[in-house]
């Protein structure tokens, strides 16, 4: 039910308050309503509907993880499919556009429709319409009221959640057993409680909506039919699409037509703060004008159409020392911790803290122990969060390099698909605490891996060719390895099963990143070599290339590649041959002397 404002006396009681109804607050709310049937929920928002149709907000494109959330385990699928649009994965291309036409520049991107699907998500309707769900399953929609503090109490008592109307005056207060803070980058518990933390990514964001359908493929003459050949489906325009350049890179995000048959775009400027300061993006102009140097050829398409509207965000990354607490609160969305849109994980953390809160709420409620399921979840979900972090605070040499892109997309394909959308897929979050353990190694040890091949990829973009070249790489490629880890998110697997399967994973990732060391070893000078081993701290990793991989230089052609470790040899058919002429000496002497312990001093 619908109030517009509860009544204060006695202050009424509900189980779980959620103070903010956007999308973390409002999934999180039907997640409860459906797992926790017997709990009262209530969900308190500042902005009344109805809500404007392609609302201004950030996060419209979901990827595997989130979308597998709304999906599945919110029932969403139908509704997603007829009112968004199935999106058409991630797009990149790299190699800036000041002096090069899109069809002269890599294309990095899947080779057909995706067989897990995403959205692509309008947000205003969706957000609309989830209201309107909830409302018909029983939570109590308090609208057009703020939070403005929450006395979190002592031991067993009640929370006072205390409310007033937007802009002001009419207070009262609501009593809960259990607070969720969904009150977005406000992040009212995490100032009220000193808990925001430095993530260690400082980038910044401006984004608009046009009207229509900007297509990607406009962007190219009809001439280049080699380029056009590549998308005979004429899909491409589906995807999430980048334009890359060192520091930086530009969306372009189809929104689906509401009621009014009316499209939009959107279109928006990432930009990292070693190479591209806030100021250069802070308004329209600034923006716009931005394209115009950096991406001239979006420029020309984009710059006669209307703005309906623009927001930007200075170091909009923000971590936090707690997000699930014993004393009953949760923090959800951005009111806990955001990481960056690259990749589009923002519904990814959405659907974690979502799914941890429900989990902690069932045990608080059922009788379990709330407070050590909160902590377990806490440190997991914090762990999670810093190793996304990493694949962001050291990309900006990345995203401008047509060399080392592609590798960076499959590495982080690799892990994402094997770890981290299986644990999720799967439900491991569900198991009791000593079955859930072993994953939580699994996981460190997948993150230690992360770290350093983090590193390895922004030094080797540091010092890599990278001037822009026509290329497709497909990512992934059908079938492949890398595509049969994605297409195993639709295989039902047990606890014992899946855990094996990530060891395994684990194991190849470890090959995968001792790979991607070698061909950055091959391609950089000498003297480079010998500086990248001393950074990346090369003699205490502990993978380095097998000796049979090295060997296997030695043959040519199918023999060649038979002898390759099948991991290997995958990765060959998106990423090509390790770079220079190197026989199978010369390679196992390079990673000889790069992996050899240094002398002391």
């Amino acid at each position: 039910m619908s109030q517009e404002r509860p009544d204060s006396s006695p202050a009424p009681r509900f189980d779980i308050v959620i103070g903010g109804g956007g999308l973390a607050g409002l999934t999180l709310a039907r997640h409860l309503r459906r797992e926790v049937p017997e709990a009262t929920v209530a969900v308190i928002e500042r902005q009344r509907r109805p809500l404007p149709v392609a609302a201004h907000k950030v996060g419209e494109s979901s990827v595997e993880l989130g979308s597998h959330y709304f999906s599945v385990v919110l029932g969403l699928d139908g509704y997603l499919r007829e009112k968004h649009y199935l999106k058409n994965g991630l797009r990149f291309y790299p190699g800036g556009g000041t002096t090069h036409a899109l069809e002269h520049r890599t294309e990095i991107g899947p080779p057909e429709r995706a067989k897990v699907p995403s959205f692509q998500l309008d947000r205003g309707r969706l957000e609309q319409d989830l209201r309107d769900m909830n409302e018909e399953a029983g939570v109590t929609l308090i609208e057009g009221c703020v939070v403005k503090d929450v006395a979190l109490a002592e031991g067993d008592g009640d929370h006072l959640v205390h409310v007033e109307s937007h802009g002001g005056g009419d207070p009262r207060t609501l009593r809960c057993g259990w607070f969720v803070d969904a009150s977005g980058r406000r992040g009212l518990l995490r100032a009220k409680l000193g808990l925001t933390r430095p993530s260690g990514h400082l980038a910044n964001a401006a984004w608009w909506r046009v009207p229509g359908r900007v297509d990607v493929a406009d962007l190219v003459p009809a001439s280049a039919t080699a380029w056009h050949q590549r998308d005979p489906e004429h899909i491409r325009w589906f995807s999430t699409v980048h334009f890359m350049g060192p520091g930086y890179w530009l969306w372009y995000i189809p929104l689906a037509p509401g009621d009014d048959g009316q499209a939009h775009t959107s279109i928006g400027i990432v930009v990292h703060d070693e190479l591209h300061p806030f100021d250069t993006i802070r308004t329209r102009e600034r923006a716009l004008a931005w394209v115009e140097k950096h991406e001239p050829r979006c420029h020309a398409q984009i710059k006669d159409l209307p703005l309906v509207d623009f927001l930007c965000l200075k170091h909009y990354s923000h971590a936090t020392a707690r997000m699930f607490s014993p004393q009953r609160w949760s923090l959800v969305g951005d009111a806990g911790a955001f990481s960056d849109p690259f990749y589009s994980p923002g519904s990814d953390f959405i659907a974690l803290a979502n799914s941890f809160t429900v989990e902690i709420v069932k045990a608080y409620l059922r009788g379990g122990d709330h407070a050590a399921v909160a902590e377990r979840f806490d440190r997991v979900y914090l762990q999670f969060f810093d190793t996304t972090c990493e694949t962001y605070r050291k990309a900006a040499p990345v995203y401008g390099s047509p060399r080392v892109l592609p590798a960076k997309v499959y590495w982080d394909d690799f892990v994402y698909w094997s770890f981290v959308c299986q644990y999720f897929f799967r439900g491991l979050y569900r198991l009791p605490g000593d079955q859930h353990e072993r994953f939580e190694v699994l996981g460190r040890e997948f993150a230690a891996l992360q770290f350093r091949a983090q590193k390895l990829l922004a030094e080797w973009a540091r010092r890599a060719d990278n001037v822009p070249r026509e290329a497709h790489v497909l990512l992934p490629v059908i079938p492949s390895m890398l595509a049969n880890l994605y297409l195993d998110l639709t295989r039902d697997m047990s606890p014992d099963e899946v855990h094996a399967y990530m060891r395994d994973k684990l194991e190849l990732a470890g090959e995968v990143l001792s790979e991607l060391a070698l061909r950055a070893l091959a391609e950089v000078t000498p003297e480079q070599r010998d500086e990248l081993a001393g950074l990346l701290d090369l003699p205490g990793w502990p993978v380095r290339p097998r000796p049979a991989r090295l060997a296997a230089e030695a043959d040519v052609g199918g023999k060649r590649r038979r002898a390759l470790p099948p991991v290997i040899r995958d990765m060959e058919r998106t990423l090509g041959r390790v770079p220079g002429e190197h026989d199978a000496a010369a390679l196992a002497a390079l990673v000889d002397r790069a992996f050899a312990p240094r002398a002391a001093g």
